[in-house]
């Protein structure tokens, strides 16, 4: 884990969304810390500060509240409609010495050797949930691939933890698959413009008359509707 950061909070004059606004305004983002059966604060960070902080793989952050300094897990950033501005930040007062429960990052490392065979790689959980002391939350889970054939996935009871890392069984099912290689999609056939007959026989094309075209030469079969006289040209004579 990371250093944990420091975070220096200011005082909030109110509540309510107007003053939010004002404080967004001044360059402050509004936060909420509560937990560990004490009353709920509401104060502010610097927004430059909070928003380089965010950015690291750090979950446990030091907030100095007026000189007392206190370790608080991220709970719940809000963003603006765009993902850019950090509207507000909800922090949960910890323990370093407690247990948490937090969704850590995985990174997937080796080429899958059923992407070799010509299967795509689906990664069904880019983070797990783990419990682990709130001084010991790994930044990130690194997760070797390279032995996943096609048609193969990996649980999250095969990851393969840091020591003092448990899987979070309450949040995360052993048996859930994280990340597999599945057989590429096969493009369906395009259908045949003739349906072959009974013994494997391409029927004739219909005719606009709705009889088939006898082939040149051919004689007509017994029971076969006779074949039209040619009609007489004009004047009455035929041909």
């Amino acid at each position: 884990m990371a250093k944990p950061s420091i975070l220096k909070t200011e005082s909030r004059s109110g509540t309510g969304s107007a003053n939010a606004r004002r404080d967004r305004v001044a360059g402050k983002v509004p936060v909420n810390i509560y937990g560990h059966g004490e009353q709920n604060q509401n104060l502010a960070i610097g927004q430059h500060a909070l928003s380089l902080a965010l950015h690291t793989a750090t979950q446990v952050f030091t907030l100095d509240i007026g000189g007392k300094q206190q370790p608080c897990l991220v709970k719940n950033v809000q963003y603006d409609t765009y993902g850019q501005e950090i509207l507000h930040v909800d922090f949960a007062r910890v323990s370093l010495t407690e247990e948490v429960e937090v969704e850590v990052p995985v990174h997937y490392m080796g080429h899958a050797k059923g992407i070799t065979e010509g299967g795509q790689l689906v990664i069904q959980h880019p983070q797990l949930w783990v419990r682990c002391l709130a001084a010991a939350i790994p930044e990130f889970i690194e997760v070797d691939i390279a032995d996943i054939a096609m048609g193969h996935s990996l649980h999250a009871g095969d990851v393969k933890l840091p020591q003092g890392v448990k899987l979070d069984t309450k949040r995360m099912a052993a048996d859930e698959a994280v990340v597999g290689v599945v057989a590429p999609r096969v493009e369906a056939a395009p259908a045949a413009e003739a349906a072959p007959a009974e013994g494997g026989v391409v029927a004739p094309a219909v005719g606009a008359e709705g009889a088939a075209a006898p082939a040149a030469g051919a004689e007509a079969k017994p029971g076969a509707a006779p074949a039209k006289a040619a009609a007489p040209d004009k004047g009455g004579k035929k041909g």
